[in-house]
């Protein structure tokens, strides 16, 4: 089973599927009447996709509600809330994420739990809905397969933000019958186990495949990244050995690029490390959907002279993330800059190290709407899922576990040849590759907290921002407190909020 799915895998990658919804997608779930052609069950899933990019938001673009799970608040608090960037929004909200003074009130957090949420409904429409059509039964469990992929993706990144959340299966439509109090982890892990499974074996549609859509390796990729955060919770070595078979069964199929600088130029946007693209082409007909990489991370400078438009510069790295690379390491300079050169040739010092490695400024000259791709899953993860799995499992480095270091390593012009191979030692360098390689990617905060004791979580934390507050409390977001209030109560608050 395992070769066949390799092999479905390969003719997706083969086959057209790069020009991701070239139907315009049907963002609105509609009534059950609705669901009764296979055009209709094609809608509902493509449903799925713009509840991930732009949301929900009535008022449109300027509506403060728009922005689907990708679009800015996932990778923005991943390394605002932990020690990779600072924010420079006057917002009480960006600065409280910053600073660790978090509360239930927080906005940001509050707006990803709902984003996750539209997710999970749209999902939950095709999974009920989907099998009642007289179709063709490949598309079918295909379209299937993809809701319970991204089902499974949510409520995975929904544990690892707020710990137990209420668990939602099918869908509902009075807010009476959402009133769910919060699901213990282990039960929602036995769902997101068994989605990702289903995605594993069905997703063998070909045309629905890539540029955006998950191929059936990419559920096996967020296995091995599901497995690998399980063992860490539960110290459980069977899970830390699953993640390196899942990962080892991806990387075949998904090759790394030699250049890092090439991961995000927009000629490349759908290559062969992508194991995941979260697709936010401003093509599509139904509305702007660019990212909001160049308008968030890239400094505001003189635009006559060729500085970025609207760039609004409101997140930029620490110092101690900007002087933690190696000046050897080729990431360092494609993920931040401190210099900038204009047209002219003239150069500036920036007062701050920021993020430009999602502007490809040969293709996007003006670093305004980018067709830059969220890259939610590449190859150089699985790596180095396997070099801290088998590093826990062995509590020490193996020969494996170096091997796979190294390929991400010597990728960056790193030399790997005195590796500690101790267990603390490797560890520590297995966490910096993560840091370096996918800064501002959506992996930091969930890195520390899946890797770090408390009290190392704190101190590494302190280390890059001194008058911020972290505590052990902040291993969790806190169950927003809008959503408390509709649930009348029932949903309880984490510890320390």
């Amino acid at each position: 089973m395992k070769r066949y799915i390799v092999i479905l895998t390969a003719l997706c990658l083969l086959s057209s599927c790069s020009g991701f919804l070239d139907e315009t997608p049907k963002g609105n779930i509609t009534t059950e009447s609705y669901y009764k052609t296979e055009q209709h069950a094609i809608s509902a899933t493509n449903a799925i996709y713009d509840y991930l990019i732009i949301g929900y938001a009535p008022g449109g673009l300027w509506d403060k509600h728009y922005g689907g799970v990708f679009f800015n608040g996932y990778w923005v608090l991943q390394d605002l809330f932990a020690d990779n960037s600072h924010s420079n929004i006057s917002s009480v909200d960006y600065q409280s994420v910053d600073n660790m003074q978090i509360d239930q009130y927080n906005e940001p957090v509050e707006l990803l739990w709902r984003d996750f949420y539209q997710v999970i409904k749209a999902c939950n429409v095709v999974i009920d809905r989907v099998p009642e059509i007289d179709m063709d039964a490949t598309l079918k469990n295909h379209l299937i397969a993809e809701a319970k992929f991204f089902r499974g993706m949510m409520y995975f990144d929904l544990i690892r933000m707020f710990g137990d959340v209420p668990l939602r299966e099918h869908n509902v439509e009075g807010i009476e019958d959402e009133i769910i109090p919060r699901t213990s982890k282990e039960k929602i892990y036995e769902l997101i186990f068994s989605d990702l499974e289903t995605a594993e074996t069905d997703l063998k549609y070909a045309e629905r495949c890539g540029g955006g859509r998950p191929y059936a390796l990419t559920a096996t990729a967020l296995l091995a990244r599901v497995y690998l955060t399980y063992a860490a919770e539960h110290k459980d070595k069977t899970y830390y050995e699953l993640a390196v078979k899942k990962a080892n069964l991806v990387i075949p199929s998904f090759p790394m690029l030699d250049d890092y600088a090439d991961l995000f130029k927009i000629a490349n946007r759908f290559n062969s490390e992508t194991i995941l693209g979260i697709n936010f082409n401003t093509s599509l007909s139904a509305g702007w959907k660019g990212s909001q990489f160049l308008v968030r991370l890239l400094p505001n400078l003189d635009t006559s002279l060729g500085g970025p438009e609207n760039a609004q510069g409101w997140e930029n790295a620490t110092e101690n993330l900007y002087t933690s690379y190696s000046a050897l390491d080729k990431r360092r300079d494609v993920t931040l800059q401190r210099k900038f050169v204009y047209n002219n040739d003239t150069e500036v010092t920036l007062p701050k190290p920021y993020f430009f490695k999602y502007w490809d400024r040969k293709a996007e000259p003006k670093g305004n709407n980018s067709d830059a791709i969220f890259p939610a899953i590449r190859t150089a993860e699985m790596y180095l899922i396997i070099a801290e799995a088998l590093n826990e499992v062995h509590q020490g480095a193996t020969p494996e576990a170096i091997a796979a270091i190294k390929m991400v390593r010597d990728r960056a012009g790193l030399d790997s040849n005195s590796l500690p191979t101790d267990y603390a030692g490797f560890k520590k360098v297995v966490l910096d590759e993560y840091r370096h390689e996918f800064a501002m990617e959506g992996h930091r905060w969930f890195d520390l907290t899946r890797m770090c004791t408390a009290d190392e979580f704190v101190s590494i934390i302190k280390a890059a921002k001194p008058e911020a507050t972290p505590r052990a409390i902040h291993f969790r977001f806190p169950i927003p407190q809008r959503e408390r209030e509709l649930s009348q109560g029932v949903l309880t608050q984490n510890d320390g909020y």
